[in-house]
């Protein structure tokens, strides 16, 4: 035998794909001696390393500050885009919230990078990367940063904490931070009691699936597209195959038989069939034929010994245990990490040193991103560089559909963000809110279109009055005297009657201007361009942004005796934001205002040229609030699509999986027939189902193997309501399993006519064909009394039937193997 030597070091991924290919090659008896050796050697040298941990093991990177205050100007210009009415708050927030992480995720990567160029034996980057302790997250909060927080309902604390535990929080740092600690205590009691109820009911509504006989002998399967173009797809689509059954003969373009229909797909096959294939086609476990079970082709491997399961196999209990189990784990992970901010952003190229960007324009065109950013997108793969002299010249190669936010021969520093590479998330916690924006000033409101019809909603600067003000002021003659109440003359006070005239309010308007222009030539001999009108009328307003072009002198040649006078070009600019009012020959008059940039669909709260006071709603928007993804948030996810519910508190649910069955139904109902329609629609639910469960426990690094959610999935899809009976004994708005009215109909002339529902486990379960396990469950006294008013017979068909009696349970040896 040939002796396969791996020079490197093995850490615990690496060891579990050692033992995964041992058992495949060498079975299971030569494996256990395999692990044994390991065991033997672990134990050996853990203890001649002497493994401690000490602070100066703990190096925070030198990048750290830096990053930091980079981070912190970036922000800094977006709050002024805010302030100059060129983006709206929400858009702020959100961009804020990303910014933070990316810089978190760029101090995380850079606390790696440290480890492996200092030292490679530093007990802490052996600990966690090894695989034996602790995990990333942990060392950049004690190293790092803690980042952003979320606070008791999952909500973001925009404020970031930008120091780590081993630097140490300041006062409102630690304050802060205290949501995190107590938010994870509180989720570790209380939610880990959630999660144990959601196994509990998974449990009761799968607990009779069990496999019942070898095969079903259907003619159906589930189609299945092979895209490996990414390796993220090619891992998710291996392990869909591996352990399912194929359900026609493989053969590939030259004519060869790579597989045969009825042949269990190893790892071996699943890498041929991934390099040679684009569509396959699988048994599946919705698509079996059996009735309250399963058969052994359908359900392919045990995954416990990778064999085909067994008949008799309780798959209905492992199902609901695969499932409910990590969420009770996860749970009890969030007291270390519980309330940092967790998310998945989208992957951004940041510039490895200072230096300048050079590429071309070509093969791309320019947009405008989700936050009003101008952008560069790649229509194909382009390298760019990064030259900082002729010695250090870097080369990134950006992928297609890239996004690139600075421009060509532009100066960049270290870390900089210069592109974005977009791809679709997978699980995306959110939720839509409302938002008030509060005006931060009195004065009279103004609207002004730009462009694409948004609006900007400008307040001109001023303190409102109320009658008693106004009665001291101007009836005791105290108008100039009284510097509190900043009224200038009555002149300029604008008024504004209500119904009632003793209610008067009044705004008296702050003015300022500009300060002369300094010029470098005489004023007589430049010939003046004014980009803005002159204003004639007082009703006409123009309102400026700050740093807006308000004056400009072109550039002339004149002669003077002998000399040539150059008369210098020169640009003026408004100082504040606000109403341009006046412009004389050397004073600019600007009427001071704060602009607000409106969003689509906001509801506007007030009217044009209204006098309102500091702290007025103006208007209400809504946007896109993000959660965090932990699985405190996603439990309750899943136990929202698991019991398809409608409503979420008193709020209906957007786009609910009833409302979306039948919309599906409507239009598969007027191409097909009703039994075709509802395979068809009932299909493309649990596709929807699949992939949403999926998302949540692949957001935390979980695979659950595809068929142990099927198998809950079946379970929740598999009735249906008779909206007309035809020649059959059921009654119209009865709910009956799909697979026993589909035999009713085979047997009738006039056959029943059915619809679609879905129905959620705790439903399933009281549903189920036995009243026994039902009353185990819940509202026994209901189901007992329904019971006994119908009539029912329990057949004890299901495992908990069979415990409750103490009989033999109908599962592994106790089995009876149905014959057809």
């Amino acid at each position: 035998m040939k002796r396969l030597i791996c020079n490197k070091t093995f850490d615990k991924k690496q060891i579990t794909s050692l033992i995964e290919w041992f058992i495949y090659n060498y079975g299971a008896i030569r494996t256990n001696s395999l692990i044994n050796k390991i065991k033997f050697i672990g134990f050996k040298f853990s203890t001649k390393a002497g493994l401690s941990l000490g602070s100066e093991d703990l190096k925070i990177p030198s990048i750290k500050n830096q990053l930091i205050k980079d981070t912190t100007n970036l922000i800094g210009k977006k709050k002024k885009q805010y302030n100059s009415g060129k983006t709206t708050k929400q858009i702020l927030l959100q961009k804020e919230i990303i910014i933070w992480n990316i810089t978190n995720d760029t101090l995380k990567n850079e606390i790696i990078k440290n480890f492996r160029q200092t030292n490679l034996l530093n007990p802490v980057y052996m600990m966690i990367f090894s695989g034996a302790r602790g995990n990333i997250s942990q060392i950049k909060q004690l190293i790092g940063m803690r980042g952003l927080m979320s606070d008791s309902k999952g909500e973001i604390i925009s404020l970031p904490i930008k120091s780590s535990l081993k630097e140490g929080l300041d006062s409102k740092e630690y304050f802060i931070s205290c949501y995190g600690a107590r938010k994870g205590i509180i989720d570790t009691a209380l939610k880990t009691a959630n999660s144990g109820y959601l196994t509990r009911k998974l449990v009761y509504a799968a607990q009779s699936v069990t496999i019942k006989q070898q095969d079903c002998k259907t003619k159906t399967g589930e189609l299945i597209k092979l895209s490996s173009n990414k390796k993220y797809n090619y891992i998710a689509i291996k392990n869909k195959l591996i352990g399912t059954i194929l359900l026609e003969n493989l053969i590939n373009k030259k004519g060869k038989k790579l597989a045969c229909n009825g042949q269990d797909i190893c790892p071996y096959l699943a890498k041929k069939i991934i390099q040679y294939e684009s569509y396959i086609l699988l048994r599946s476990i919705l698509t079996c034929k059996i009735y309250a079970g399963i058969c052994q082709l359908c359900y392919g491997w045990n995954l416990g010994n990778n064999k085909v399961v067994r008949i008799g196999e309780a798959v209905g209990i492992l199902a609901a245990q695969s499932i409910g189990e990590p969420g009770t784990q996860l749970t009890m992970r969030t007291f270390h990490t519980g309330g940092v901010f967790t998310s998945k952003t989208n992957k951004v190229i940041t510039a490895p040193h200072k230096g300048k960007l050079i590429y071309n324009n070509k093969n791309g065109k320019k947009i405008k991103s989700m936050f009003n950013e101008n952008a560069f997108v790649l229509l194909r793969e382009k390298k760019i560089l990064i030259k900082k002299n002729k010695y250090l010249i870097s080369q990134i190669t950006l992928p297609e559909s890239s996004m690139i936010f600075i421009r060509p021969k532009k100066r960049v520093f270290s870390k900089q963000i210069i592109a974005e590479i977009t791809k679709q998330g997978s699980f995306k916690q959110s939720e839509k809110d409302t938002q008030e924006t509060k005006c931060n000033n009195s004065g009279q409101t103004y609207f002004k279109n730009s462009k694409k019809n948004i609006k900007t909603l400008w307040v001109v600067n001023g303190h409102l009055l109320n009658h008693r003000t106004i009665y001291k002021c101007i009836v005791k003659n105290n108008i100039e005297d009284n510097r509190k109440s900043k009224i200038i003359t009555p002149n300029i006070i604008q008024k504004k009657i209500n119904k009632n005239p003793r209610k008067v309010s009044l705004v008296a308007i702050n003015y300022k201007c500009t300060k002369k222009f300094k010029q470098n030539f005489k004023q007589e001999k430049a010939k003046a361009i004014y980009l803005l009108k002159k204003i004639s009328n007082e009703k006409k307003k123009i309102m400026l942004i700050k740093n807006s072009t308000i004056v400009k002198f072109k550039k002339e040649t004149k002669l003077t005796g002998t000399k040539n006078v150059v008369i210098e070009s020169g640009i003026f600019l408004t100082k504040i934001k606000g109403q341009l009012t006046e412009i004389k020959k050397e004073k600019i008059r600007v009427m001071k205002s704060i602009p607000y940039l409106v969003p689509k669909e906001s509801n506007i709260k007030i009217v044009e040229n209204e006098l309102i006071e500091k702290n007025t709603t103006i208007f209400k928007s809504q946007y896109e609030r993000e959660k965090t993804k932990d699985i405190i948030e996603g439990l309750p996810k899943v136990e929202e699509i698991l019991e398809a519910k409608k409503m979420q508190g008193s709020k209906r649910i957007k786009n609910n999986l009833h409302e979306l069955l039948e919309k599906t139904f409507l239009i598969y109902k007027e191409k097909y027939n009703t039994k075709k329609s509802n395979k068809k629609t009932i299909k493309k639910i649990q596709q929807r189902l699949i992939k949403e469960i999926q998302g949540v426990y692949n957001s935390q690094g979980v695979n659950i193997a595809e068929k142990h959610i099927s198998i809950i999935v079946k379970q929740v899809t598999s009735k249906v309501i008779i909206t007309n009976k035809g020649d059959s004994n059921t009654i119209e708005g009865e709910i009956i399993d799909i697979q026993k009215i589909e035999r009713i109909n085979q047997t009738l002339k006039v056959k029943a006519i059915y619809e679609p529902i879905l129905i959620g486990i705790s439903k399933t379960s009281l549903l189920s064909e036995g009243f026994i396990s039902s009353i185990c469950f819940q509202e026994t006294i209901r189901t007992l009394s329904k019971s006994a008013i119908k009539g029912e017979i329990d057949w004890l068909t299901g495992l908990k039937e069979n415990i409750v009696l103490g009989n033999l349970i109908p599962a592994g040896t106790g089995i009876t193997p149905m014959i057809e």
